[in-house]
């Protein structure tokens, strides 16, 4: 995604760091001087001076220098495919738009949130008895007496078994966005959050060290009210900290897809929660589904979309005898086909076929899925050699690539 600029003015960095009520008095007392009094410590950025340019109606307007979250890379290694991190991270600012229009904020990468809390939120809750149960050592080692972990206690249990079926992981990351409001002199404000918090379809494990990985599939169900658990939690820890009691904060609850899928998961629920408030009254369910196309799960998404999609494949099929078949991606929003991505493999002999492929493709466009926003690669293994795109109702674009 490109974005348009502009130059922060001084924002204070807060690195939260909160702990399971029951247990704080009990593990203060183990700590001695580690005691969770201070549940956050405060970092300040520099002052500069502010300047904006052109802002985009597409995409927001983001801050310069650039801020870099303090979590920055982790979707990649805590997401289990390309497909998930793309989704996930595009889905959440689509999300945001809805609560922070592009042209009244300014995007700026999530900065309360760091790297070691964002594990710390992945790891598992100790319960009371766990905690009874370390020596100083241990919880220094593992962390405990913050005892940030989200993911549900284990119990003692160590049978990776009965873990997968009692006590599964269900977060896998958290995303953490900031949005600024602009003054009318030009000054900057922090004003909104969005956090998105990546839940498994999968729960992944070996039953031996270095055995084969096993895999459990979680209840969708479950894990969307596991997700909505863990936010309401992470609202609580945000609000403890006074500087954010007055911002808006805009959650969302994706599942993500398997890791040998090739489609991404989906967002399953979002909610808003207005400044001051301390709770989230309730979490609207968002009826989303990526799914390949063709198939017997699209076909019961909607049967007209599928079979589109094989006459498309037909179509195709006319230009080259030995032509296989596309492979397309199609995202659903209450049961309508919303936006296509489509790869069309080819043996690329000679740049003349290409083109002359790559206009009848055009054309084909042109003729199916009407409304839909629709992107096709024509590749031949990792070298794209052109893209046709089209925004619902418009004409189909082409572009090749030198």
């Amino acid at each position: 995604m490109k974005f348009k600029s502009i130059l922060l003015a001084g924002a204070t960095l807060l690195l939260l760091a909160a702990c399971d009520g029951a247990n704080e008095a009990e593990i203060s007392e183990q700590m001695g001087d580690e005691s969770l009094e201070n549940e956050v410590s405060n970092v300040q950025i520099e002052e500069q001076d502010e300047t904006v340019t052109s802002s985009s109606e597409e995409f927001y307007r983001s801050v310069v220098p650039y801020e870099l979250s303090p979590a920055r890379g982790l979707s990649s290694a805590n997401l289990v495919s390309s497909y998930n991190v793309e989704e996930f991270e595009k889905g959440l600012f689509t999300i945001s738009q809805s609560v922070f229009p592009t042209n009244e904020y300014i995007f700026r990468e999530g900065q309360i949130i760091s790297e070691e809390m964002v594990r710390g939120y992945l790891s598992r809750q100790y319960t009371s008895e766990e905690l009874e149960n370390m020596d100083e050592t241990e919880l220094l080692n593992s962390d405990a007496f913050s005892n940030l972990g989200l993911n549900p206690s284990t119990n003692g249990e160590t049978d990776p078994e009965v873990i997968a079926e009692e006590a599964p992981l269900y977060l896998s990351h958290i995303l953490e966005q900031n949005y600024m409001a602009e003054g009318e002199e030009g000054n900057l404000s922090f004003e909104g959050i969005t956090i998105g918090l990546a839940m498994n379809s999968v729960h992944y494990y070996q039953t031996e060290q270095y055995g084969q990985t096993q895999e459990r599939a979680l209840n969708p169900a479950t894990v969307k009210e596991k997700g909505e658990e863990m936010a309401a939690e992470i609202l609580t820890r945000i609000r403890a900290n006074d500087q954010y009691v007055d911002k808006e904060i805009v959650f969302a609850i994706f599942i993500q897809s398997g890791d040998t899928d090739i489609v991404p998961g989906n967002f399953v629920s979002q909610a808003v929660v207005a400044p001051v408030e301390n709770t989230i009254e309730s979490f609207t369910d968002m009826n989303e589904q990526n799914l390949l196309l063709p198939s017997s799960e699209a076909a019961e998404i909607s049967q007209e979309a599928n079979s589109e999609y094989q006459n498309f494949n037909k179509d195709l099929s006319s230009y080259f005898e030995s032509f296989t078949t596309s492979v397309g991606r199609g995202k659903f929003i209450d049961g309508t086909l919303d936006t296509l991505t489509v790869e069309i493999p080819i043996e690329y002999n000679s740049r003349g076929e290409m083109i002359g492929m790559s206009q009848f493709v055009r054309d084909l466009v042109n003729e199916h899925f009407t409304g839909t926003d629709i992107e096709v690669e024509i590749k031949d293994k990792a070298q794209v050699y052109s893209v046709i795109t089209r925004e619902g109702e418009g004409a189909a674009n082409l572009y090749i690539f030198e």
